[in-house]
C-alpha cells in the first residue's frame, strides 16, 4: 500500500525522541560499537526506496534525500515512474519483479515476493545505505562495515495495527482469500521484525511514527519531519467566510463526518476538495451549505486554502501534510487531536496558537470545535500559522538529515550538495535559468484584442526566453504585441473565417487549402521551438497537427468551456481527439473550464493545470489621480449621471440585452457599452440599437465601441456589470472592475464562481435575470457603504489572487516542465 502525499510527506524541525535509555554495550538490544576508521572518507551512498510508481508523499521525501546526497545511486523493487524530475536524471536499479507479467499495474500483487526481491538488490559496494521505507526497503541486506540508516514513513501499517481495517476494506474478512491474506501478512510481520535488526539507525517522520517503531521493533528513532514545500503556498491575511477540507476520500480520512457535521450547521459553509472511493457516499450526505468540488488541480486547492477561514482535519494521520500546507497559507486548523496533528498544530496552550483540537472522531465533537472557533475565544494570526509551517520546510529537512548522518557517522566526510541545491531559493534560481533558455512558439487565431488575446499578451510580454508569436489574422493584437517587443508573424487565416464554435455555418470548399497553408506556416516556425503554446481552439487544432509532425510538445491554454452550450458537436469531437492524442498538456483558465474539458476528454489529472488569468493593476493605479469627470469628458459621457458599464465584445451570449432590459426598471441610470461586434455578430449589435430606439433609451445608453483604454472607461462609470447568459470560462472583466475600484455585479455561472464571493467582494445574479440585475443595481445606487465595502474587498481579491507575476510564472513553469520532459525522452 503506497502512501499518499498527505499520509506520508512532511516536515522538518529536528526532534529527538528518547523512548528509552539505550542499553549498555553487551546488554540485550545494544547496537555494536564500530571500529574507528583510520581516516575520514567520502562515503559511497546508496538510496533504497520501496517502489517508484507515482510522485506521492514518499517520493517527495526521496527527492530531498537525493538532493542531500547528489552522487548517490538509487535502488527500488520496481520503477514505473512517469514524472521523473524527482530522480534528478538518475538511473534506478530494480529487482526481478520489474520484469514480471503485469508488474506495472499489479505490482502490489507481488507483495509476498517483495522481501525476496529487496534482498536481491546488491548494495554491498556502498559505505552508507539510506532506505526510504513504508514497506520493504529497510530489509535490504547490508554488511557489518556498512552503515544503514532507515527513514521510516511507517512500519508496514496494513501488516500491523491496521491489518483488520485493511482486510475489511478489501472484503477479505472471510473465506479462502482471507485466509491466504492473513498468512501473507503474518509472514510479512515476521520478516519485518527480523530485518529491523539490520538497521543501524532509524529516523521517523514524526514522534507518532517513532512510537510505532518502538512498539513494533523495540528500537528508538530520531525524528526528522518530512519536507513540505512551504514556499509553494502563499500567505493570505484576508479570509473568506467558508471552511475547507481536502483529502482523498477514503474511510480513515473521515470526510463523511466533517460533511455530516456541517449539515447540522446550515449557517456555516464548507468546501470539500478531493476524490476517491467514498465520493458517492459523501455527496449523498452533503447539504446545500456544503460544496463538493471533487478533484482539483493545485492552483484551485491553493486558492481555497489561502481564502478559507479554517481548515478542518478529522483523520488520525502519521503526519498530515495538508495541515502544514494550510498553515503555510496563514489558515488556522481545526483537527482531531491524535497522530501527527499534535506535532504540527499549536493549540491555545501555546503563546502563538495555530489551531484547535477536538477529542473524538464524531459529528458532535466536530460541531463543538467549529462553534468554539466561531466564538473567537482564541485569536489566530495568519502570520503565526505561516511561521509554524516554516518549521517543516525543505531547507530544514535537508539540514536536519545531513546533520543527523554526520552525527551517527562522524568518520564520513559528507559530499557537498550541489550549488543549486543549497537551499530552496537556489532551486528557484535554477528553474528560472532553465526557463530563460526556453524557445516558445505562441499561436493565436485572432488579430482582435479579446479577453483571450489580452491574457496571452500578458504571458508573452513577460516570459523569459525566446518567444515567437504567430497569428492567423492581422489587427490590434499584432500591434499590441509589437509595441512590447514581441516578435510576430501573421499568416492568412481567412479560410477559417467560416468555422464557428457552434458549428452552425459549415466550412467552405476552399477551407482545406487554407488550412494546409496555415499548417505549413506553423510547421516552419515550430521547428525552432522547444514547445508550441496555443491560445485558442482553432489555433489549437493547427498547432496540435504541427506539433505531431514536427515532434514538438503542444500546450493548449484553454479559455473556453468546451460544452454543447458553446460548441457544436463536430467542434467538440475535434477538440476531444486533438486533446487526447496530440496535446502534451492543457492549462485551463478556471475550474469551470477544467471541469468541462475533463468531462469531454477524460484527461488525466497530471496533464491538466488550472491557472487563473493574471491582470496587471498598473493601468488602473496610473489613473488614481485623474478625476472621474475628466474621464467622462474624454469619452463624451454625462458628468452627473449614474453610469453602469458593460465591457465586452457585443455578442448574444455576453448578455448586453439583459442590461438594457434592466435599465428600463432603473430610470435614473445610464448604461455604457464598451466593445464591438467582432466575430460576425453585427446583427446582434443592430438588435441592441433597435431595442434602444424602440424603448426611448437613446439619451441613457452610450455605445463607445472598441476602446484601448479599458481602465479609463471603467473608472468613468459607477458600477461594472458582467451579464453573460451562458457560463463564462473566466470573467476577466470582473477582475478589471475590481482593480478599477468599482463595485461589480456578475452572472453566477462558470469561472465567475472562482472569482466572486457573493456580497463579500461583488454581487451575483442569476444569468439572464434582468429583474434581479435591476434590483442589485438599485441597491448599490442607494447604499454608499455597500459600494465601499465591495470595492475594498474586491480590490484585495483581485490583487492577491489574480496578479500577473504569479500568472506568468505558473504558465512559464508548465511550459518549461513540458519542454524538459520532451528533452529527457529524446535523450533516452
Amino acid at each position: 500500500m503506497t502512501q499518499t502525499v498527505d499520509e506520508v510527506l512532511i516536515e522538518p524541525a529536528q526532534t529527538r525522541l528518547d523512548l528509552r535509555e539505550p542499553p549498555p554495550v553487551g546488554m540485550p538490544g545494544a547496537r555494536p560499537v564500530r571500529a574507528e576508521r583510520a581516516a575520514p572518507k567520502v562515503p559511497r551512498v546508496a538510496i533504497v526506496h520501496d517502489w517508484l510508481v507515482a510522485y506521492a508523499g514518499a517520493e517527495r521525501v526521496l527527492e530531498q534525500i537525493i538532493a542531500c546526497f547528489p552522487d548517490a545511486d538509487i535502488f527500488s523493487v520496481v520503477d514505473f515512474m512517469d514524472e521523473r524530475a524527482c530522480l534528478q536524471g538518475k538511473r534506478v536499479t530494480t529487482s526481478f519483479i520489474q520484469k514480471l507479467p503485469f508488474a506495472k499495474k499489479k505490482y502490489r500483487g507481488y507483495l509476498p515476493l517483495m522481501p525476496l526481491a529487496i534482498e536481491q538488490l546488491d548494495v554491498s559496494g556502498y559505505d552508507l545505505v539510506i532506505s526510504s521505507s513504508h514497506a520493504v526497503a529497510k530489509g535490504v541486506l547490508t554488511g557489518p562495515d556498512q552503515i544503514h540508516i532507515s527513514y521510516v514513513h511507517s512500519p508496514i501499517r496494513y501488516a500491523w495495527d491496521l491489518q483488520h481495517q485493511y482486510l475489511r476494506q478489501s472484503n477479505l474478512t472471510a473465506g479462502m482469500k482471507s485466509m491466504m491474506a492473513r498468512i501473507v501478512l503474518h509472514y510479512m510481520r515476521t520478516w519485518d521484525i527480523r530485518t529491523s535488526n539490520s538497521v543501524d539507525h532509524f529516523i521517523a517522520n514524526s514522534a507518532f511514527i517513532a512510537r510505532r517503531i518502538h512498539k513494533v521493533y523495540h528500537r528508538d528513532a530520531h525524528v526528522i519531519f518530512p519536507p513540505v514545500d512551504v514556499d509553494a503556498f502563499q500567505l493570505n491575511e484576508i479570509k473568506d467566510d467558508f471552511y475547507l477540507t481536502a483529502s482523498r476520500m477514503v474511510p480513515y480520512k473521515k470526510i463523511d463526518l466533517i460533511v455530516e457535521a456541517f449539515a447540522k450547521m446550515p449557517e456555516r459553509r464548507l468546501v470539500v476538495i478531493g476524490d476517491g472511493p467514498d465520493m458517492r457516499k459523501i455527496r449523498a450526505k452533503a447539504s446545500p451549505n456544503v460544496e463538493i468540488m471533487g478533484y482539483q488541480p493545485f492552483s484551485v486547492l491553493h486558492d481555497r486554502m489561502r481564502r478559507a477561514k479554517a481548515f478542518v482535519f478529522a483523520a488520525e494521520e502519521d503526519f498530515g501534510i495538508s495541515v502544514v500546507e494550510a498553515q503555510a497559507c496563514g489558515t488556522p486548523v481545526i483537527a482531531y487531536g491524535k497522530g501527527g496533528a499534535l506535532e504540527t498544530v499549536r493549540d491555545a496552550s501555546h503563546a502563538e496558537p495555530t489551531g484547535i483540537f477536538f477529542d473524538e472522531q464524531s459529528i458532535e465533537s466536530i460541531v463543538d470545535a467549529v462553534q468554539e472557533f466561531e466564538l473567537g475565544a482564541v485569536a489566530f494570526r495568519p502570520a503565526d500559522c505561516r511561521a509554524n509551517a516554516q518549521r517543516f520546510s525543505i531547507g530544514h529537512f535537508r539540514e536536519s538529515l545531513r546533520a543527523h548522518v554526520g552525527h551517527v557517522a562522524p568518520h564520513f566526510v559528507l559530499p557537498p550538495m550541489r550549488e543549486d541545491d543549497i537551499d530552496d531559493r537556489k532551486g528557484e534560481v535554477k528553474e528560472a535559468a532553465q526557463a530563460s533558455d526556453l524557445r516558445v512558439l505562441a499561436v493565436d487565431q485572432s488579430g482582435a484584442l479579446g479577453g483571450a488575446e489580452l491574457s496571452m499578451l500578458e504571458v508573452v510580454k513577460n516570459m523569459r526566453g525566446d518567444v515567437q508569436t504567430l497569428l492567423f489574422d492581422d489587427g490590434p493584437f499584432r500591434i499590441a504585441l509589437e509595441a512590447v517587443g514581441v516578435k510576430v508573424d501573421v499568416l492568412d487565416g481567412a479560410a477559417l473565417g467560416n468555422v464557428r464554435k457552434d458549428g452552425i455555418k459549415r466550412p467552405g470548399a476552399g477551407m482545406l487549402g487554407g488550412v494546409l497553408k496555415l499548417l505549413r506556416g506553423t510547421l516552419a516556425k515550430s521547428r525552432d521551438a522547444d514547445v508550441i503554446y496555443v491560445n485558442t481552439q482553432r489555433a489549437m487544432v493547427i498547432g496540435a497537427i504541427a506539433g505531431l509532425i514536427s515532434r514538438r510538445p503542444v500546450v493548449w491554454h484553454l479559455r473556453d468551456i468546451v460544452s454543447e452550450d458553446h460548441f457544436g458537436r463536430t467542434q467538440l469531437t475535434i477538440i476531444k481527439w486533438c486533446t487526447k492524442l496530440m496535446l502534451e498538456h492543457v492549462i485551463a483558465n478556471s475550474t469551470a473550464s477544467a471541469t468541462a474539458v475533463t468531462a469531454l476528454t477524460r484527461l488525466r489529472e497530471e496533464r491538466l493545470d488550472v491557472v487563473f488569468n493574471g491582470i496587471s493593476a498598473d493601468p488602473f493605479t496610473d489613473l488614481e489621480a485623474v478625476a472621474q469627470h475628466e474621464l467622462r469628458d474624454r469619452f463624451g459621457l454625462p458628468r452627473d449621471a449614474f453610469l453602469v458599464g458593460s465591457f465586452s465584445r457585443l455578442a448574444r451570449w455576453k448578455g448586453q440585452h439583459v442590461l438594457l432590459e434592466a435599465l428600463r426598471e432603473c430610470p435614473e441610470m445610464h448604461a455604457v457599452f464598451v466593445g464591438a461586434a467582432l466575430f460576425g455578430e453585427d446583427a446582434y449589435e443592430a438588435e441592441l440599437r433597435a431595442f434602444v430606439a424602440e424603448h426611448g433609451l437613446a439619451d441613457r445608453v452610450h455605445f463607445l465601441g472598441f476602446q484601448h483604454d479599458i481602465a479609463a472607461c471603467m473608472k468613468a462609470v459607477d458600477i461594472v456589470t458582467h451579464t453573460s447568459i451562458m457560463p463564462e470560462p473566466f470573467g476577466r472583466v470582473i477582475i478589471e472592475g475590481m482593480l478599477s475600484k468599482r463595485p461589480v455585479v456578475a452572472a453566477r455561472a462558470g469561472g465567475v464562481i472562482d472569482i466572486v464571493k457573493d456580497r463579500e467582494n461583488a454581487i451575483l445574479c442569476e444569468p439572464g435575470d434582468a429583474r434581479a440585475l435591476a434590483q442589485a443595481l438599485d441597491e448599490l445606487a442607494g447604499d454608499a457603504s455597500l459600494r465601499e465595502r465591495l470595492v475594498h474587498a474586491g480590490y484585495a481579491n483581485a490583487v492577491n489572487r489574480f496578479g500577473t507575476r504569479r500568472y506568468v510564472e505558473s504558465v512559464e513553469k508548465i511550459l518549461n516542465r513540458v519542454a524538459s520532459k520532451k528533452r529527457r525522452r529524446v535523450a533516452v
